[in-house]
């Protein structure tokens, strides 16, 4: 998983940097499509996508999702399926200069436009229903992203990045406890903001030549177990102050940033480690990058 995920940035990267975009006749289409709830008690959304803007808000409307899709056709060949028997929705977009994107994980492929360029990118838009269960998949490749994720209930969310900006808000707390959260970040950044809305209590972060910046602000309670790795890049923790800190780090040529922890026999706690009614537990690895654990 993580060659791969480092070869879809260093790829992205590579391109995006060194390549103008070809050129041809830009058709600029439009795609809205939305579905009622109907009977479905979950959501399944498996997104690929390559270069452009990228949006995910709670819908406005009593639908299960809404989907706005701008793209040009002269480049992209964009694909959106939803099963009813499994609740799935699929969102692809196939590029007609030869480089595939591809929802089904097996093929990847990048539009070779820049973050948010405008002129080239595809911008897709996504709004989901309020109150049901929901699954995420999301993988990006050179893009910039936007999850507001507040007032969802986001059951799993699994995203991978290559040189995607991305932002991913929780501004009120996850009505569901999530099972499974994990951040893969290639070559550019990924900011959360009230990480701890999201109701979960274990949560993967890697970081490749990009960065991640995690606010854990927000209503929780109990133990929160984060697995971070960081290479190249760097991790940055933004703790509140009444948050117990527990820390297990490795360092390979990296550092550790954490003023407020004190070290005994390799492990790092705060001075409120045995009194605070809420805490999180940190396993990491540092390679050639930083870990800073700062007070908020």
């Amino acid at each position: 998983m993580r060659a791969r995920h480092y070869w879809l940035a260093v790829l992205a990267l590579a391109f995006v940097a060194a390549h103008a975009p070809v050129a041809h006749s830009q058709v600029w289409r439009t795609v809205t499509a939305s579905r009622q709830r109907g009977s479905a008690d979950s959501l399944r959304l498996h997104v690929y996508f390559g270069a452009g803007t990228f949006t995910i808000v709670p819908a406005t409307e009593p639908l299960l999702y809404t989907l706005d899709l701008r793209f040009d056709a002269g480049r992209v060949r964009p694909m959106h399926h939803y099963d009813a028997a499994t609740n799935t929705l699929t969102i692809r977009s196939d590029s007609a200069i030869g480089h595939p994107f591809s929802l089904d994980l097996k093929r990847t492929g990048f539009n070779f436009s820049g973050p948010g360029d405008d002129r080239n990118g595809t911008d897709l838009s996504l709004g989901l229903a309020r109150g049901v269960p929901l699954d995420l998949s999301l993988t990006l490749g050179a893009c910039d992203a936007t999850l507001d994720l507040s007032n969802l209930s986001v059951r799993r969310l699994h995203l991978e990045t290559g040189a995607s900006q991305t932002t991913m808000t929780f501004s009120a707390p996850n009505p569901v406890a999530m099972t499974s959260m994990q951040l893969d970040i290639g070559a550019a950044g990924l900011t959360v903001n009230a990480l701890g809305n999201a109701h979960a209590a274990n949560v993967q972060v890697s970081a490749g030549v990009g960065g991640a910046d995690l606010d854990l602000g927000g209503t929780w309670t109990g133990t929160m177990h984060l697995v971070l790795s960081a290479a190249l890049g760097g991790i940055t923790l933004r703790v509140p102050q009444d948050v117990g800190i527990e820390a297990r780090v490795a360092k390979t040529l990296g550092s550790l940033d954490a003023a407020d922890l004190t070290e005994r026999d390799g492990v790092y706690h705060s001075a409120n480690w045995a009194s605070a009614t809420r805490k999180i537990v940190i396993d990491a690895t540092a390679t050639l990058a930083g870990l800073e654990i700062t007070r908020e």
